[in-house]
């Protein structure tokens, strides 16, 4: 009813704009998200504080036989260690530390370092080309691409979120001769679109989490056929 009282008061680019608003604030969630301070989506479930488009992207993949390691901690955590074979996290922040470890399960390998080049270096104990992926989202992230550089796999791929600030990270990574491909909009919590960028070596292998590719995203437009 409403609906059809504000479609006969309202002019058209104005009812767009409001369903834009709907479909970013409830159909993913943001609204809720703000208050809360917490990136989850319009369920509850926990998400990586990345852009949309981004965890859009990972979601039409399948990683139940990857082994990811991330630097820097949270939501994201949960939501790889829901997806992947085997997830090493490290985190520097001892409080959060504390907080996140109970709400992980066993296939998580969750490590606190405190000190700067402990936490920079974690990786270096693992063999060269060793990660399926490696997600930067934390502190120090050029020293950590730096590092994290050699550990991945021949046919795996990175992501640096917040690439927009991390200028010389994104630089690391396209002098390895990787694919930087940018996904810039909105995403939980913040109130402006930054961007998550995703490397991929040459010789990456996806796997599809779907019959199809591309997946219809959260608030498209379905059609009958194709054209």
């Amino acid at each position: 009813m409403l609906r059809k009282i504000l479609k006969g008061i309202l002019p058209r680019p104005l009812l767009a704009s409001l369903k834009n608003y709907k479909i970013l604030s409830f159909d993913f969630g943001q609204f809720g998200t703000m208050g809360a301070f917490n990136s989850v989506d319009r369920m509850k479930n926990p998400i990586p504080w990345y852009t949309y488009p981004a965890i859009e992207y990972l979601k039409q993949l399948d990683f139940s036989n990857k082994i990811i390691f991330e630097y820097g901690s949270g939501n994201s955590t949960r939501f790889w260690a829901e997806r992947c074979k085997t997830l090493v996290s490290v985190e520097h922040d001892k409080v959060w530390y504390d907080k996140i470890k109970p709400t992980l399960p066993d296939n998580v390998e969750y490590y606190l370092f405190e000190e700067t080049q402990d936490y920079i270096k974690s990786i270096a104990k693992y063999p060269d080309n060793f990660f399926d992926v490696v997600t930067i989202d934390g502190i120090h992230r050029s020293h950590c691409a730096a590092e994290a550089i050699v550990k991945l796999r021949d046919d795996g791929f990175a992501i640096l979120d917040n690439s927009d600030w991390n200028e010389k990270a994104s630089q690391l990574f396209r002098e390895a001769d990787m694919i930087e491909v940018d996904m810039s909009g909105f995403g939980a919590i913040n109130s402006y679109t930054w961007m998550t960028s995703f490397y991929f070596r040459r010789n990456v292998n996806l796997t599809l989490a779907h019959e199809r590719q591309p997946v219809h995203g959260i608030g498209s437009v379905k059609i009958r056929e194709p054209f």
